[in-house]
């Protein structure tokens, strides 16, 4: 019966500071195994490759991939995160009730440097009418969920919500599996089976199937079932504080330290402007990133430099010339040439418009003398001046409006 969630069969690798520009320069960086395509990052590394593994994050290659040696176990691995700090197996991290054989698969993380995930797992039970408690180093409960079946016909496949399943989510800094069943006494329930189980899984990769229910509870010590569980990682040696005055400090040039906030240690990152893997110096380590060809953050002008870039206004204008920022304001040098050759064009326009005016102007009043002469215009004046008679000579305008 399949209760687990269909899993990509090829994992891939995340890497939040990688960019595929840099592809070159991240090569030294990383190792793999010859039956997986899975790149496995520095600090992590295979014995005889290069860059050889830090101490405590050491893979073998089985036939399956990468695995990761945990106490006399090897775990397969499914997908490592470089800069969120996180390891994807495929591990059995379970706990049966005495009733169905007990602890079958012990496990621990404990003088490793990893931890279960208390962001990206849940604790998940499958029972009925049983609490399962999660128990600390010092036998204290830290965590648990109650799981009830009133009828079998109750039981139906889908999410955990409390009947036959539930789930409850996985306290911090949790190294090891301890777990205590108790039975509830459930009155009104018609419904009880005997055998019960919890384990961490990865949030959301379960899907609960009641067939598994009865596979549990008919099946005496029943195979345990591998599931998708991630642990969290960092470099041993105290808060980043204690680890920068310590020679062994592994966050290199142009990154900075930030401690765990699920356990002891601390983990690197990228600073803004960088990517790579800033836990090595080097080709394999950081290199700037061209923000002004990647993410253009100005308005005209980028200038790359290395870890940031600079944005330039034109001449004239004010701001900081960035898309999110204020931008660039004023008038510029091109702005200014723009509105000063229109100013020209609209004055050339003008003076062309009162020329021709005058130029017809000057044609019209030439071929009214013409027309006055030739049409006894001459003889008039010769009239108008031996009389000696005030005379006034009308436009055929003029004697229109009479």
């Amino acid at each position: 019966m399949a209760e687990l969630l269909p899993f990509p069969l090829v994992p891939w690798l995340l890497l939040t500071c990688f960019s595929p520009f840099f592809v070159h320069s991240m090569e030294s960086s990383t190792s793999s195994c010859s039956s997986s395509n899975i790149s496995i990052p520095y600090p992590f590394g295979v014995y005889g490759q290069s860059p050889s593994p830090a101490e405590g994050f050491e893979i073998t290659c089985g036939s399956s991939g990468p695995m990761l040696p945990i106490g006399n176990n090897s775990i397969s691995i499914l997908n490592i995160s470089l800069l969120d700090g996180y390891v994807t197996i495929l591990a059995s991290a379970a706990s049966r009730s005495r009733h169905c054989g007990g602890d079958f698969a012990s496990f621990s993380l404990e003088g490793t440097s990893f931890t279960f995930s208390d962001t990206r797992n849940k604790l998940t039970a499958v029972g009925c009418n049983m609490v399962a408690m999660l128990l600390n180093g010092t036998s204290d409960y830290s965590g648990g969920c109650a799981s009830f079946c009133s009828t079998s016909n109750s039981i139906v496949d889908g999410a955990c919500s409390g009947v036959a399943c539930c789930q409850a989510p996985v306290p911090k800094g949790l190294k090891k599996l301890s777990l205590n069943f108790t039975n509830i006494n459930a009155s009104l329930s018609k419904y009880t089976l005997a055998c019960a189980e919890a384990f961490i899984v990865e949030q959301n990769s379960y899907a609960f199937a009641a067939a598994y229910l009865k596979v549990l509870n008919n099946s005496n010590n029943s195979p345990p079932q591998y599931r998708p569980v991630v642990l969290e990682w960092s470099i041993d040696g105290g808060s980043c504080e204690e680890a920068n005055r310590s020679a062994s400090y592994a966050c290199k040039e142009n990154s900075y330290c930030y401690s765990s906030s699920n356990g002891i240690g601390y983990r690197c990152n990228c600073t803004e402007g960088f990517l790579g893997n800033p836990y090595l110096q080097g080709p394999g380590g950081f290199q700037d990133t061209d923000e002004c060809s990647t993410v253009k953050p100005c308005t005209h002008t980028c200038i790359n430099t290395k870890g940031s870039f600079n944005c330039v206004c034109p001449s004239g204008m004010n701001g900081d010339g960035r898309k999110e920022g204020s931008g660039c304001s004023g008038i510029g040098t091109l702005q200014i040439s723009i509105v000063v050759g229109l100013a020209l064009l609209l004055l050339l326009l003008v003076l062309g418009f009162w020329t021709h005016c005058l130029v017809k102007r000057r044609k019209l009043a030439k071929k009214r003398q013409r027309y006055f002469m030739q049409n006894g215009g001459v003889l008039l004046k010769q009239q108008m001046l031996s009389r000696r008679a005030p005379l006034r000579i009308f436009t055929s305008g003029e004697l229109d409006k009479l």
